[in-house]
């Protein structure tokens, strides 16, 4: 189907959603109609929720597009395609009267009167036996539900194609082939049952359409990463998936480790010996490298640390999202230690704060955590293409050391930073452990070589705060209500905000924080004084960042949201809040 341009400042959004058993090819499809949305030229945001399970359980893909911002799901829903009989169930709170419900009927006869009290637009498919009956097979079942949802959506059937290609570039002719005629069988099926209740307009693509953890990988080798070690633990996995691929694309080693503590201690290796390195985990692998941040701290050894938080405590709830591990991050590690914990919220974020975290732990010689979740991690959401080329000078290695063989690591200076050799450097002989040390790095219990240590490394963070990212203001200068929020939560909120201005209305504002360590005490307080009335908005039970932020400036809250049910907040929520 061909769509003409229509005009960009004419608000145009779209809401689909699919549901279906995991395995069923739920998380491509939605995959793919962001892919289309954003081919379109439209801003898009894919949300995926799935069962700790191989195979079953409950999964779902969602898809938000707009010509304007994109930045989170949408409760209500424009399509729902449901595999089965459970979607109605699951999803009857995102089901208006205005919903297209599309079933497979191979899953069972349907009583529509049963759910008529939801909506009356509902069609039947039978997805499975059509694509059988075309192709010989029902492998490529879920490509005739794109072809349904193409035609409904009003998309051009060119791009369409065009993406089914792309996406299984490399597999056999055949597999190709099979998956066309089983697009076209659906859009078929589904012209002949109805109209399109969308003509998704044809904008100029500008944008690249990204996961958090795609995000931050990209990053991470734009800055110039050349060893990364992790151990799986959802959501931080995709990001070892990704790396991993990225090896024979550039000079970086990607190592599977037994654990976690064999993850983090593999990457300081890495770096000691004078590579950019990383690794990533969620809580409960991160609990095990808790003592390793200290041994980066005290030997002054640059990390990159990705936490990717999750549904706890303990095993908690495997692949749902929470933002509740920010306490534990602040203060991981015994002793008296420096860090910075960056928290981005969008994807686009997430790419500028690791480029940043990479150069703050070279120069500062610390450990540098990206905090996120799964929310966002795992979530596709467009972004303007970056540029491709970057130059990320060394930071605090010496060019050459004394012939005299007077170098010493750990130099009292000024500002904490000390001087830092490579192994094997001509003259650069250093003595690095776990121990307090005077200068050479040899151990000492001495008092004024333990003090001195003490406040040189601290010292560090004087200069430090200067260069974090600092807390920023979202929406109208002055409003009613001025939400704070920090990493993922962020998405959600400017949503709401951008909605507002569409209905031209200046009820709410929003505080982000992408830095929480160290605390922008400053500039926060002077964007906090200006707000009639403070509400915390965040994704754990105990209102951990707003804890933060008494101790840090004393400054109180009227009023907050908490969400610990492992979903994000959708901005129906907010708005409901505000009602």
């Amino acid at each position: 189907m061909k769509t003409k341009t229509t005009n960009q400042t004419t608000p145009f959004n779209l809401s689909w959603k699919i549901a279906g058993k995991a395995g069923e090819g739920v998380m491509v499809i939605s995959k793919m109609v962001a892919k289309i949305c954003k081919r379109h030229g439209l801003q898009a945001f894919n949300y995926l929720e799935y069962p700790s399970l191989i195979k079953g359980g409950h999964q779902t893909g969602q898809v938000f597009a707009n010509n304007y911002q994109a930045s989170c799901q949408q409760k209500s829903l424009d399509i729902l395609v449901t595999l089965n009989k459970n979607g109605f169930k699951e999803h009857q709170d995102e089901i208006t009267p205005e919903t297209l419900v599309i079933y497979n009927s191979d899953a069972g006869p349907l009583d529509k009167k049963k759910y008529a009290h939801l909506t009356k637009k509902i069609i039947e498919i039978p997805f499975l036996s059509l694509t059988k009956e075309k192709t010989g097979s029902v492998n490529a079942a879920n490509i005739a539900i794109l072809g349904a949802s193409a035609y409904f959506l009003g998309f051009d059937t060119e791009i369409s194609k065009k993406i089914i290609k792309d996406e299984f570039e490399g597999k056999n002719e055949k597999i190709i082939k099979d998956d066309l005629i089983a697009f076209k069988t659906g859009f078929v099926a589904a012209k002949k049952l109805g109209q399109p209740i969308k003509k998704t307009p044809q904008l100029k693509d500008k944008q690249i359409l990204l996961t958090g953890n795609e995000a931050v990988g990209l990053a991470a080798i734009a800055a110039g990463v050349q060893f990364y070690s992790a151990y799986p633990m959802t959501p931080a996995t995709a990001l070892l998936h990704y790396l991993a691929a990225q090896q024979e694309n550039y000079p970086l080693i990607v190592k599977h480790s037994e654990d976690e503590i064999g993850a983090i201690n593999h990457a300081l290796g890495a770096s000691f010996a004078g590579v950019r390195a990383m690794t990533g985990s969620s809580g409960g692998g991160f609990a095990l490298m808790a003592e390793s941040v200290s041994l980066a701290s005290m030997a002054e050894i640059p990390l990159v640390i990705l936490e990717a938080q999750r549904k706890g405590p303990a095993s908690g709830l495997p692949t749902w999202t929470e933002q509740a591990d920010l306490s534990f991050v602040l203060t991981a590690g015994h002793g008296d230690t420096q860090r910075v914990v960056f928290t981005p919220g969008t994807v686009a974020e997430h790419f500028e704060l690791t480029i940043k975290a990479f150069y703050l732990a070279e120069k500062y010689q610390i450990p540098v955590f990206i905090l996120s979740d799964k929310f966002i991690l795992e979530s596709h959401q467009t972004m303007i293409k970056p540029k491709l080329e970057y130059n990320h000078p060394r930071q605090s290695i010496i060019k050459s050391a004394p012939a005299d063989n007077s170098f010493r690591r750990y130099k009292i200076t000024k500002n904490g930073i000390s001087p830092r050799s490579i192994p094997g450097q001509d003259h650069g002989l250093q003595l690095t452990n776990s121990y307090e040390h005077d200068e050479f790095g040899f151990a000492t219990e001495e008092i004024k070589q333990t003090t001195s240590q003490v406040e040189k490394r601290t010292r560090k963070m004087n200069d430090l705060i200067k260069e974090i990212v600092q807390p920023y203001l979202v929406g109208p200068k002055k409003a009613e209500v001025t939400f704070v929020c920090w990493g993922s939560t962020i998405n959600v909120v400017s949503q709401l905000i951008c909605n507002q201005s569409l209905e031209k209305k200046k009820t709410v504002n929003v505080i982000h924080l992408p830095t929480v360590w160290p605390f922008p005490k400053k500039e926060f307080t002077k964007l906090a004084h200006k707000a009639k009335k403070l509400v915390m908005i965040e994704g754990n039970q105990s209102g951990q960042a707003e804890r933060l932020i008494k101790q840090e400036t004393e400054i109180t809250f009227a009023d907050r949201i908490h969400r610990y049910d492992g979903r994000p907040f959708y901005v129906e929520d907010l708005q409901d809040w505000l009602k």
